[in-house]
């Protein structure tokens, strides 16, 4: 069955799990996301947008990922607008999926305000679509990068003139996630130089909560007997209540 490259890619985002997008003003997504059921949670500005899709990623563990709209396409001010929202979200290490209207693929060898390399910096990989059937593809794509490495956001662009494409073709699956593991040796030199070590300290910070570890972590300051600092990012991974807590470090 043909669909819009719009409506094919609400219904991706619905196989996600996805149940609302926050957005301000505008995008060429918001209607096809009201007509699939997802609901759209307005802001007030461009950087509240980004910014609950990205406390929602947070409070999730990175579990699920918020998910935002913001104005693009020929007068991206509303993109212009959402950058340091991105930054933060970049430097703090928040997956979070950013969707935006683009130019139109018939002028898009035109030389214009560059998205892409204005956002590298800001954003763990972005992506134009350029055809209709290309959207499983990049999503797929996308959805890979939330769930691998070091946590980012990913910013979509989506031009208006895609047109349509036919979902039995081109169908969607989930991807899975690839975590990196430290190397046993390198693990075993970092234990021995802590139990080596004459007053140890452990800063803990929000990796611990992406990574399921505050159990392990725990177990861990039990084990050696090693008092637990937490980074402003890190807070509550340990229990401040427990006798090797030593508070937050406060602003790293």
């Amino acid at each position: 069955m043909k669909v819009t490259a719009h409506i094919g890619l609400v219904r991706i985002l619905k196989t996600e799990g996805v149940e609302w997008v926050s957005t301000f003003p505008a995008s060429g997504l918001n209607n096809p996301l009201g007509e699939e059921g997802i609901l759209n949670l307005m802001m007030r500005t461009e950087r509240f947008a980004i910014a609950v899709a990205d406390g929602f990623s947070r409070v999730s563990n990175g579990k699920r990922f918020g998910v935002c709209t913001v104005q693009g396409g020929l007068n991206p001010v509303g993109l212009h607008m959402a950058y340091g929202a991105l930054a933060q979200a970049y430097e703090d290490g928040t997956p979070l999926l950013c969707i935006t209207d683009s130019i139109q693929t018939s002028i898009s060898g035109t030389e214009r305000f560059n998205i892409a390399e204005a956002f590298r910096s800001v954003t763990k990989w972005t992506g134009y679509i350029n055809k209709p059937h290309r959207v499983p593809e990049f999503m797929t794509r996308a959805y890979s990068y939330l769930r691998s490495g070091r946590p980012g956001p990913i910013l979509i662009q989506v031009p208006s003139d895609l047109g349509e494409y036919d979902e039995s073709e081109c169908p969607y699956k989930p991807p899975k996630g690839w975590k990196q593991q430290g190397d046993l040796r390198d693990v075993k030199l970092a234990v021995n130089a802590l139990l080596a070590a004459k007053k140890p300290m452990i800063i803990a910070g929000q990796g611990i909560f992406y990574g399921d570890a505050c159990d392990k972590l725990l177990e861990f300051a039990e084990l050696v007997q090693a008092p637990v600092l937490t980074t402003l990012k890190g807070k509550s991974t340990f229990p401040e209540d427990h006798a090797l807590s030593v508070g937050v470090i406060g602003v790293a």
